[in-house]
């Protein structure tokens, strides 16, 4: 239930980098990391995306995120949104857009994944709960899941959670890498239910340097590097922001590109859309000719909600 990810060797050496040789982990080694997996991958991704691009009926998203909220309480040195310097105007998602989107997806038999959250923490919404209930009574084939950092969780609010989750992700953020309190007591908690395979605790630092975020990371030095290989999430996942626009991606924290407006469009005709489409044939070619993807480090494409990027997953997609 609680993964560490800087327990096995890779994280044990990222860590000691991060420590120890800070800027030249940041500006050359991680870069340098990212461009040899990028070469590796290249050709395999490219291929997948291929496949997707050329099938007659386009396949729905794998995935989709609806934000709430466009707030978080973290501090996150790698987030270009934690609550020190959040850009973005404060907007709540509108109950009735909610549910157009809950009905479209019902519409479209959707059978993937639904996560209540994006780029920010969804407990700030206390509409939460109410948004879950719809989603798993509207959507029973789908997998409802959640990212959270944990702050504001009691154990109230986590066995509410857990009453329409299919899994929960808790980021729990602590450069000693120790469980803060709200997130020992659920753990604890936890260890006496049924439902433990459905938590997943990690422990993550708040001052990591992580990957750039489509180059929106404050952390990270503005280099440029051309990457090769095929990004998947413009063919995997849609990401709805409060006001009812589509981001690219997740990765485009502040909403820079914005693919389509649901309220003014259905859902599948803006993920069937030209602005996508266009989208997904330069990543077939060269990914840098997409403003946002020109400057991003993303090497590692979508893969099913949940799994962990650990070596064995991403040589096991390789492979694939």
């Amino acid at each position: 239930m609680i993964v560490n990810p800087y327990k096995n060797l890779i994280g044990k050496v990222k860590s000691s980098l991060e420590t120890k040789h800070p800027e030249a982990f940041e500006k050359y080694i991680l870069p340098n990391s990212l461009l040899l997996f990028d070469r590796i991958y290249k050709k395999r991704s490219i291929k997948r995306a291929k496949d997707y691009y050329l099938q007659i009926e386009y396949p729905l998203f794998k995935t989709i995120e609806i934000e709430t909220i466009n707030r978080c309480n973290g501090s996150c040195s790698f987030c270009p949104i934690n609550h020190n310097i959040d850009p973005r105007p404060f907007k709540m998602m509108d109950a009735e857009l909610f549910n157009s989107i809950i009905n479209q997806l019902k519409d479209l038999d959707y059978h993937g994944s639904i996560g209540l959250y994006s780029n920010n923490e969804p407990l700030l919404d206390k509409r939460l709960f109410k948004f879950l209930k719809t989603a798993k009574e509207s959507l029973p084939n789908a997998t409802l899941y959640l990212f959270t950092n944990g702050s504001l969780l009691t154990i109230q609010k986590f066995e509410e959670l857990m009453k329409y989750l299919d899994w929960i992700t808790i980021d729990n953020y602590n450069d000693d890498l120790t469980l803060i309190e709200p997130v020992k007591k659920v753990y604890e908690y936890a260890l006496t239910k049924p439902y433990q395979d459905k938590v997943h605790i990690y422990l993550r630092k708040q001052n990591e340097v992580l990957l750039n975020r489509s180059g929106q990371a404050k952390n990270r030095t503005k280099k440029k590097h051309k990457l090769k290989s095929a990004c998947l999430y413009p063919f995997e996942q849609a990401v709805v922001r409060p006001d009812g626009k589509l981001s690219l991606c997740c990765n485009d924290a502040t909403g820079k590109v914005t693919m389509g407006d649901l309220t003014k469009d259905k859902l599948i005709d803006i993920w069937n859309n030209d602005k996508y489409n266009k989208v997904r044939k330069t990543m077939l070619k060269d990914r840098s000719m997409n403003c946002l993807c020109k400057n991003c480090d993303i090497v590692t494409p979508t893969v099913p909600a949940g799994t962990s990027f650990k070596v064995k997953n991403i040589i096991n997609m390789i492979k694939k």
